[in-house]
C-alpha cells in the first residue's frame, strides 16, 4: 500500500535532499524527504515508477520507498531545497573550503580560479534559479558589504541571495568568460551573449556589464524561447479584441503600430504576429534591435549603429529587397517613421512598436513626429496599446469585499454613469513562498485595439488632439486599458492596486 504524506507539514532534511543532483531529482521527478536506516524515503506524483526508482537505488545504494504527494506540493518542494539561496549558500561553504585548503588556512581575497568547481556551480545556480522562477532579468550589484543579486519576476526586482565580497570578481570574471567578454577590461561597459540548455529549453543570455563606484555590475537578460513565442490567441486579448486584431493583418499593405511602455510585451506581441503570416509564399524581413529570437523562413536583420546599420538605412535597404511585410523593432524618430508610412502606402504591410500612453496617442505622435497627415490617415490600419499586470497567487488566493478607498477606486474604474448595484467580491493574495511573498505569480496582458476607420481619418487630417481621438475611438466601440483592467478585477484574475500600478491615463 503506498504511503501518502502532506508535504507542507514535513520538515525535509536538506541534507538528504541533497543526496541526489537537482539535474537528476527533476529529470525523474522525485525528492529524497527521509531516510531510516538503509531506506530511503522519495516524495513522487505516481506509485510506481520503477525506471526512477532504480535510478535512485544505483545512486545511493539505498532501499528507496516512494510516497505520493500532489504534483503541485512536490515543484514547490523541488523549488524550495534547490532555490538559489540554498545553493549559494553551500557554493559558498564549498569555495572557503577551498581556499582553506590552498592556502594552508589563511583566506586571501580572489584568490579563486574561474573555472574551479565552486565558481562554476555557483554561476550554474543563479542562472538556473533565474530560469525555474521565471526571471526576466538577474542583477549582481556590488555593494557593501556584500554583493546582492536580484532577480526580476513579473517586473519586479527581488533579492535572492548575496555573495561574499572576495569571491566577487571570481563570479564576474566566470560570467563574462562565458559571455565571451573581456575579462581583464573593467572600466568601459561591454555587453555579451551565452546560449544555454536548461532541462531541455533553449535560452539566451545577454550579458551588460558596467563599472560603478562599488565595483563591476553585471545585468543579464533571461531569453526563454517557449515563453517569448507564443501564438496570438495566448496573449491575452478579449475574443472581440482578437477579431479585430487578426483583420489588421489580414490586411495586404498599411501600418500597424504596437505601443507601450519598455517591458510591457511588446516584442512578445510582434512575434506572435509574425508566427500567424505565411512566411512560405512572402517574403517577410524585419529590422530589430536586438534579433531576439531567430525565427525560421524570416529574414531578420540586426540595427549595428557603429557601422551605420541603422533603423532608416536598413529600412531604405528593405524596400529594394521586394518584401511583402516589414517589421521594425522600434520607430524613433521622423527618418524611420517616414520610410515606414512610405512602405505602408506603396503596397507593404509594415507592423512596428511605439512609445505613446494609449493607442489613439499614436496616431497624434506621427504627426508630432513631422509625419504629413494625409500620409498617417491613409497608411495607419490600427494600433494596439497593452500593459502586463501581475495575477494574483492561486496558492495563496483569498476572497474580501472592498470597502472605503478602495471602493471609491473600483467606481474610478468603472464607466462613466454606471453605479454599483452590490459590492462585488475581489480576490486578493495573502502571500507565500510560492510567490516571493507578494500575492501575486505569473502575469497577464490587458489590450487597447483601436482600428483607424473613416471618422478617426478625418480627424488624422484636421491633426485632432489626442483627447479628441481618444473620445471618438470610445465612440466607435474601443474598450480602453483601465475598463479592461476593471474586468480582471472584477473576475479576480488581478488586483485593484495592481492595475492601477501598470496602466495610466491622463483623466
Amino acid at each position: 500500500m503506498d504511503l501518502h504524506v502532506d508535504l507542507s507539514n514535513l520538515k525535509i532534511d536538506g541534507q538528504v535532499a541533497n543526496m541526489l543532483p537537482e539535474e537528476v531529482v527533476r529529470r525523474v521527478n522525485m525528492l529524497p524527504i527521509k531516510m531510516e536506516l538503509d531506506q530511503l524515503y522519495v516524495a513522487a506524483t505516481k506509485p510506481v515508477d520503477l525506471p526512477g526508482v532504480d535510478e535512485i537505488r544505483l545512486l545511493t545504494g539505498l532501499k528507496v520507498k516512494p510516497v505520493i504527494v500532489p504534483e503541485n506540493d512536490l515543484e514547490r518542494a523541488i523549488n524550495d531545497q534547490f532555490s538559489i539561496r540554498q545553493t549559494t549558500k553551500q557554493a559558498i561553504v564549498d569555495m572557503r573550503l577551498h581556499e582553506l585548503e590552498s592556502s594552508g588556512g589563511a583566506v586571501q581575497e580572489e584568490q579563486l580560479d574561474i573555472s574551479e568547481a565552486p565558481v562554476v556551480t555557483l554561476v550554474n545556480s543563479i542562472i538556473r534559479g533565474a530560469v525555474n522562477d521565471g526571471a526576466s532579468d538577474i542583477h549582481l550589484e556590488p555593494q557593501e558589504p556584500e554583493m546582492r543579486v536580484r532577480y526580476r519576476i513579473n517586473s519586479i526586482l527581488h533579492d535572492v541571495t548575496t555573495i561574499p565580497r572576495h569571491i566577487e570578481l571570481s563570479i564576474i570574471s566566470r560570467i563574462k568568460l562565458l559571455a565571451d567578454m573581456d575579462i581583464t577590461e573593467r572600466r568601459r561597459p561591454q555587453d555579451g551573449h551565452i546560449a544555454i540548455n536548461v532541462e531541455n529549453r533553449q535560452i539566451d543570455l545577454r550579458v551588460s556589464s558596467v563599472l560603478t563606484v562599488n565595483g563591476e555590475k553585471i545585468v543579464i537578460r533571461v531569453l526563454d524561447k517557449e515563453t517569448m513565442l507564443i501564438e496570438l490567441g495566448q496573449l491575452g486579448l478579449s475574443s472581440k479584441q482578437e477579431d479585430i486584431f487578426r483583420s489588421f493583418i489580414a490586411h495586404p499593405h498599411g501600418m500597424i503600430l504596437i505601443t507601450g511602455p519598455t517591458g510591457s510585451g511588446k516584442t512578445t506581441t510582434l512575434y506572435a504576429i509574425l508566427k500567424q503570416l505565411d512566411s512560405i509564399t512572402q517574403n517577410i524581413v524585419t529590422v530589430e534591435n536586438p534579433v531576439e529570437y531567430q525565427m525560421p523562413n524570416i529574414n531578420q536583420i540586426q540595427v549595428n549603429p557603429s557601422i551605420d546599420v541603422t533603423f532608416a538605412n536598413t529600412l531604405r535597404t528593405i524596400v529594394r529587397q521586394d518584401p511583402d511585410i516589414i517589421m521594425v523593432g522600434e520607430i524613433r524618430d521622423f527618418e524611420t517613421a517616414d520610410i515606414a508610412i512610405q512602405a505602408a502606402l506603396t503596397g507593404h504591410l509594415v507592423f512596428s512598436t511605439l512609445h505613446t500612453n494609449d493607442a489613439p496617442g499614436a496616431v497624434v505622435r506621427l504627426l508630432d513626429m513631422g509625419v504629413k497627415p494625409f500620409f498617417t490617415a491613409s497608411a495607419m490600419i490600427g494600433v494596439v496599446a497593452q500593459r502586463l499586470v501581475r495575477t494574483i497567487c492561486p496558492e495563496c488566493k483569498e476572497s474580501y469585499r472592498p470597502f472605503g478607498a478602495e471602493l471609491q477606486l473600483l467606481n474610478l474604474l468603472q464607466d462613466a454613469g454606471s453605479e454599483l448595484k452590490s459590492v462585488p467580491e475581489l480576490a486578493r493574495g495573502k502571500g507565500c513562498n510560492f510567490c516571493f511573498n507578494t500575492g501575486y505569480h505569473g502575469r497577464i496582458g490587458i489590450f487597447e485595439v483601436f482600428r483607424i476607420d473613416e471618422d478617426i481619418r478625418r480627424l488624422i487630417l484636421a491633426q485632432a488632439s489626442v483627447s479628441e481621438v481618444r473620445e471618438a475611438a470610445l465612440t466607435s466601440g474601443m474598450t480602453d486599458l483601465r475598463e479592461m483592467g476593471r474586468k480582471l478585477v472584477l473576475q479576480g484574475i488581478s488586483t485593484l492596486e495592481e492595475v492601477q500600478r501598470a496602466v495610466y491615463m491622463e483623466e
